[in-house]
């Protein structure tokens, strides 16, 4: 009897997944669907091409990066023989050193040579032409540049002036005051002292006392020398400390006459 009640429940089970197979559109339950919102399928061959990262083309590099790319390997390759000469200095490692680094220094003298052969090649890239360090050639630039300082100085007269800011217990405002009343005898340039205690010097008896300048130059040391322009107010500071007469002249006319970097 209980082996007829199973055969019995057998084939009620059996008939039950074959009539959930017709209800079904597809013939087994086992089988991946990805249509079926319970079915967890591999990604297709296609859609797993497309969610891996792909691989970028390697750029060509340019002749530049190369260069600078066999230029630092060359210099690494030296250095590595320099460690290893230092930390085992056998005569095998230190000639190995030795012979790289003198081929490095070639590389290098070849270059220089190079380089000079260019320059006297291109008279507009020769930087000796603006500052030469011949000492003929110094003489003449120095010549010339001291016409042309004197010449600024005797035309600047007429429109600026030298404000001479100072303290009357200052020994460099005392060592500095003959020189600039020297040049303003020489270049006939006003020069405007101007007291931050209210005393005087020798040269400078009555000068005049501070009335806010010193504040909006920002002074911190004395002596300053600053160079004002009477007619639009501007003011060009010069310096601080001893200065000599060819130092202040020389930066009038820098200061003046000429743009930055003009002269380097």
């Amino acid at each position: 009897m209980p082996m007829r009640r199973l055969l019995a429940l057998l084939a009620v089970l059996l008939c039950s997944s074959a009539q959930a197979r017709e209800a079904l559109d597809y013939p087994s339950s086992w089988q991946c669907d990805e249509a079926r919102f319970h079915w967890y399928c591999d990604l297709a061959e296609e859609e797993a091409a497309e969610a891996s990262p792909k691989k970028t083309p390697d750029r060509a590099e340019s002749e530049g990066e190369r260069a600078v790319d066999a230029l630092k390997k060359l210099r690494e390759e030296v250095e590595q023989k320099r460690a290893i000469a230092i930390l085992k200095p056998t005569s095998e490692n230190l000639k190995t050193y030795i012979v790289a680094q003198e081929a490095l220094m070639d590389r290098a003298s070849l270059f220089s040579d190079v380089w000079r052969r260019v320059v006297w090649a291109n008279p507009e890239i020769n930087y000796q032409l603006r500052n030469p360090s011949n000492n003929a050639a110094i003489q003449v630039r120095d010549s010339q540049r001291n016409r042309r300082e004197t010449d600024t100085m005797a035309a600047l007269a007429k429109e600026w002036g030298l404000f001479f800011i100072f303290r009357s217990d200052c020994p460099y405002c005392h060592r500095l005051a003959p020189t600039l009343k020297l040049l303003s005898e020489q270049y006939g340039i006003t020069v405007f002292p101007v007291s931050l205690d209210g005393g005087g010097l020798p040269d400078y008896p009555r000068p005049a006392k501070d009335n806010g300048m010193a504040g909006a130059l920002g002074v911190s040391v004395v002596p300053l020398v600053v160079l004002g322009n009477v007619k639009d107010r501007r003011l060009l500071p010069i310096g601080s400390g001893v200065l000599s007469a060819q130092e202040i002249v020389e930066r009038i006319y820098i200061l003046t006459q000429t743009k930055p970097g003009e002269l380097y």
